[in-house]
């Protein structure tokens, strides 16, 4: 893995962790029930895009440390999409890259 992909796979593991505390504040307000806007995990840094996801999924999304949301068309060479939602894509990273979003789940 190059310096350039582990940057990246850092960058997504950065916005895991700020869904995780999207995920924390929604669920004080009782909104176990609805979607909300997550920020997409991919790796370009400066990726702005809002994704809402229903909370139910976003869960069975955390349940593999492997795995992360993003906007379809951001999709990159270390990982591949496992579903396909319209406002959103789930991915699984490989190799290297999935170690370290191993490595880095904050709820391992």
């Amino acid at each position: 893995m190059s310096v350039c992909e582990e940057r990246a796979a850092r960058n997504e593991a950065l916005f895991r962790e700020v869904n995780e505390q999207v995920r924390a504040v929604s669920g004080e307000f009782g909104e176990d029930a609805s979607s909300v806007g997550f920020v997409c995990e991919c790796s370009d840094d400066g990726c702005i895009e809002q994704l809402q996801v229903p909370l139910r999924v976003y869960e069975t999304v955390r349940a593999d440390s492997r795995r992360f949301l993003i906007a379809p068309g951001h999709e990159s060479a270390v990982e591949h999409v496992v579903d396909r939602h319209g406002a959103y894509l789930v991915v699984e990273k490989k190799g290297v890259a999935g170690r370290i979003a191993a490595q880095t789940d904050p709820r391992s």
